[in-house]
């Protein structure tokens, strides 16, 4: 069985493919509040709380091309992990925060690093889907 390699993955921001995409980070959390009572023996137990994701992408800035999304924008991001189509998460997000490099020293390459929070479930498609 061979394992998936994160170099064919892609980003879609509504319908159109973010390129050139440097990478993406997906979290996926829930906030699962503790309590102690007189059951449970001294020991904290746990509750399944709300759920939330968070992420980040970093695209290359091209001559003609622009930044795909701005601060505020409501977005459904869909996070491919590979390049068949099939395995991605579909996140609805609000973008957060666009941070710009400019290496004078370096003269890297100018990047846009995109950082958006959650704004509803995360759906998972494929390999990356629960298991039954």
């Amino acid at each position: 069985m061979a394992v998936l390699s994160g170099k064919d993955g892609t980003l879609y921001a509504g319908d159109a493919e973010v390129t050139p995409l440097s990478n993406w980070k997906l979290s996926i959390t829930a906030d699962n509040p503790h309590y102690v009572a007189n059951d449970t023996g001294g020991c904290k137990k746990r509750v399944a709380g709300a759920r939330d994701s968070s992420g980040s992408f970093a695209v290359k800035a091209e001559e003609e091309g622009k930044c795909p999304v701005a601060e505020g924008d409501p977005v459904t991001l869909k996070l491919h992990v590979d390049a068949t189509g099939n395995n991605y998460y579909e996140v609805p997000a609000i973008i957060d925060k666009i941070d710009v490099e400019v290496d004078v020293g370096e003269g890297r390459m100018v990047a846009f690093a995109v950082a958006f929070s959650g704004d509803g479930p995360v759906n998972t498609h494929g390999v990356v889907a629960k298991a039954t």
